[in-house]
């Protein structure tokens, strides 16, 4: 699983440097809070740590979507989502639904999980 949602993955501190600014750093505590709100994909670790896909920021901050999509995921296990999210698609032209949000087609990658998550439950 981790090879597919990775392969490469932030831990809070680089997340929060990527996501901040030299001007303006962001705090590991407000990375928490993202977390905790589910405003970026947090995945456990077994040694109990959180990793963050680095496919999830783009130009300093978290892709577009990405929320919305948690939101709609909200009771499913984040790792599931995490593989959904890197799982290409015929609906997207072979593309993931991460790709299709870089491409900035929001509104269906959002409406197909709520649709997914919703088959999910």
């Amino acid at each position: 699983m981790a090879e597919q949602v990775g392969p490469d993955f932030y831990d809070e501190r680089s997340l929060a440097e990527v996501l901040g600014s030299a001007e303006e750093p962001l705090a590991t505590a407000d990375v928490k809070a993202m977390r905790e709100g589910k405003d970026v994909l947090a995945l456990p670790t077994a040694d109990g740590h959180w990793v963050f896909p680095t496919w999830q920021v783009a130009d300093g901050a978290i892709l577009p979507g990405i929320p919305d999509v948690l939101a709609a995921f909200a009771s499913a296990p984040v790792w599931s989502v995490g593989l959904w999210l890197t799982t290409s698609d015929e609906r997207w032209g072979g593309r993931t639904p991460v790709e299709a949000l870089g491409a900035g087609e929001t509104a269906a990658v959002v409406e197909e999980a709520a649709a997914t998550a919703a088959r999910w439950a």
